[in-house]
């Protein structure tokens, strides 16, 4: 039976969680919190599709959200603002009926799946993006026997010489910190920014619950790179980074960064560090990835009746190119009043 779950039902959340915490395909992207945040945030309207048995067990399960634009159809996304989130279920059976139930009941609007469908005729794939999974050692320099050398441990060593510390700080100072970093780095990238209180909310709903933290970087008295991690089940997922511009060259920082979550991370008993989603036509940034002796997996994300959306275009594109080099130079002002705005409708 196919029913619908309240994001704001105590015990129907435990039930959805319970299962994502055991189905082994289950991430952070499909637990409650993470939902929450972006419920909070932007108010998009939740559905979250649960598939129970005739004992009223949950046999599937599929988070998404509706994305009204302001001169296009309704899009309904699995799960904006994230990598990757698909149906959890037992079975094909599951799924089908799931996925065939939302093109049925939203007549008019696009469909979008970030990640994998295992047989629907009608979706289509879309292969643009790849994951990047770092394996991990109880012992952490076997990890780090695997980092390209010329750049990465001759840039650890670099930063550890100029005096760069690595610290976790998962106070309210430290999302400060994070979220001043994060501005700068979006428009150097010529992407727009978060609002703060998105990066407010994941503290809420996930830094304060044990599900993620934060690292900086530190050269004397300032940070001058952090990054927020999520950690689910024995997986790290490495989810935003930011520095500052004028302290990269110099002094290195992010490498160093990374290399202190690789250590901790083994250290603490996880498995893998997932380094999320790189898309095809990014060399730069696949060649980065590759020289920490990750490997690439596969991430198809499914459409419904067609690709649409900010994630179903190439970065390679013109459209996105000029986009990119516009936004860099826009005054700080706009960017910082635009840019959430901006975000909601690109989610």
């Amino acid at each position: 039976m196919l029913k619908k779950f309240s994001l704001y039902n105590e015990e129907e959340m435990r039930r959805w969680d319970n299962f994502v915490m055991t189905h082994p395909m289950g991430t952070p992207f499909h637990l409650s919190s993470w939902l929450r945040i972006i419920y909070e945030t932007y108010s998009f309207e939740p559905g979250l599709l649960v598939y129970t048995s005739e004992s009223n067990e949950i046999a599937g399960l599929f988070p998404y959200f509706v994305i009204k634009g302001f001169f296009s159809r309704p899009r309904i996304v699995s799960v904006p603002f994230s990598d990757y989130s698909f149906p959890l279920t037992m079975n094909d059976d599951v799924e089908n009926k799931i996925l065939n139930y939302l093109v049925e009941q939203n007549t008019g609007s696009f469909i979008e799946i970030r990640g994998p469908v295992r047989d629907n005729s009608k979706y289509k794939g879309h292969n643009i993006y790849q994951g990047f999974i770092l394996e991990l050692d109880p012992e952490p320099s076997k990890v780090y026997k695997n980092f390209e050398k010329r750049t990465l441990v001759r840039s650890i060593k670099k930063a550890e010489k100029e005096g760069v510390k690595i610290v976790e700080d998962n106070s309210p100072e430290g999302v400060d910190n994070f979220y001043r970093l994060n501005k700068l780095t979006r428009k150097k990238h010529g992407v727009p920014c978060q609002s703060r209180k998105f990066f407010d909310k994941i503290s809420e709903h996930m830094v304060s619950k044990g599900l993620a933290f934060i690292l900086l970087a530190k050269f004397e008295a300032d940070v001058i790179a952090a990054s927020m991690f999520f950690k689910f089940n024995k997986t790290i997922y490495y989810k935003y980074n930011a520095s500052d511009p004028e302290y990269l060259s110099s002094k290195t920082p992010n490498h160093l960064l990374i290399w202190h979550l690789v250590e901790k991370s083994c250290l603490e008993g996880f498995n893998i560090i997932d380094l999320g989603r790189t898309a095809k036509d990014n060399p730069g940034l696949t060649r980065y990835k590759n020289m920490w002796g990750a490997k690439p997996y596969e991430l198809p994300y499914y459409y419904y009746p067609v690709a649409k959306g900010a994630s179903s275009q190439d970065e390679s594109g013109i459209s996105y190119k000029i986009m990119t080099g516009i936004w860099k130079h826009l005054p700080d002002i706009i960017v910082d009043r635009v840019g959430p705005v901006l975000m909601k409708q690109l989610a």
